[in-house]
């Protein structure tokens, strides 16, 4: 799909304020002005060969003029969904709350949207009991900055709560050592040496060394390192992270961290969501 679609689409106008001092529209009418004004827009680019539908999720609490919206644009190679405000004419990408300076988008999309069906056998259990009540899937790098930035805030927040985390690799290109901690953390669990909170606190020096040096030092902490290491080498390890990566860019993950609270999204370090989807907890 044309990267130009949602670019141009999702300009904020000044326009869509006087929205709020018009009666509410009802959902039907938002809904048919709102293909309406797609249909025009696309044909406009001669982008014909794009489809979309328009579902209203739920009127704006204090501004019922505007609905969130979810849009979903299709075309022969991929599907798109998108979530936004709009009373049909104009949009809007998310609403600030004056007093908190949070949007309030990833609220409710976190609040509408069904909980994701992953399996959860295919995953490495990083933390917490397979027979706890609920679960996180982090998506996650090791050398991503945000990453180990959710991971010490919810270390903190997840004390003594009945959570297992589960963790599906999504190492990204650009972090050099992203891949080998991965390897390394899948040979170490399936030796139970859980190195899960150490691959996350390596500091610039440590990621400086080879490969080598790197499983080096990890081995020497397991019980047979030479089993270690032909884990890390194994193309079964290899295999795996490759294969998590799949599943997630699946789910329609990008970039990193991504993180699943019972089956419910939550993309990049948002502290204020991490508590509001721990809250949910049972």
């Amino acid at each position: 799909m044309k990267k130009c679609i949602l670019a141009v689409l999702l300009l904020v106008s000044l326009a869509a304020c006087g929205a709020q001092k018009e009666a509410a529209k009802p959902e039907a009418d938002v809904s048919a002005v709102m293909k309406e004004n797609l249909g025009k827009f696309f044909s406009s680019k001669n982008m014909n060969d794009v489809t979309y539908e328009v579902e209203v999720i739920e009127p704006v609490e204090g501004v019922e003029a505007l609905k969130f919206v979810k849009l979903t644009f299709k075309d022969a190679e991929r599907s798109q969904e998108q979530y936004v405000f709009t009373d049909g004419r104009y949009i809007i990408p998310d609403i600030t709350e004056v007093a908190t300076g949070a949007g309030i988008k990833d609220k409710l999309v976190f609040k509408n949207t069904p909980a994701a069906n992953i399996d959860l056998s295919k995953l490495t259990l990083a933390y917490g009991s397979k027979d706890a009540k609920n679960y996180i899937v982090e998506i996650s790098d090791f050398q991503c900055p945000y990453c180990r930035r959710t991971h010490e805030y919810l270390k903190e927040k997840l004390a003594g709560k009945d959570v297992a985390i589960y963790f599906m690799h999504f190492p990204l290109a650009f972090h050099p050592k992203a891949e080998i901690y991965a390897k390394v953390f899948e040979a170490g669990m399936a030796q139970n040496a859980n190195f899960y909170d150490e691959l996350y606190s390596t500091t610039p020096d440590f990621d400086a060394k080879t490969d080598a040096e790197i499983v080096d030092y990890f081995a020497a902490k397991t019980a047979d390192a030479a089993a270690f290491k032909a884990l890390v080498s194994d193309n079964a390890t290899a295999a795996k992270v490759a294969e998590q990566m799949k599943t997630a860019q699946a789910l329609g993950v990008t970039g990193t961290p991504a993180l699943y609270f019972n089956g419910k999204l939550v993309g990049g370090f948002k502290p204020p969501m991490f508590d509001l989807a721990i809250e949910t907890f049972k």
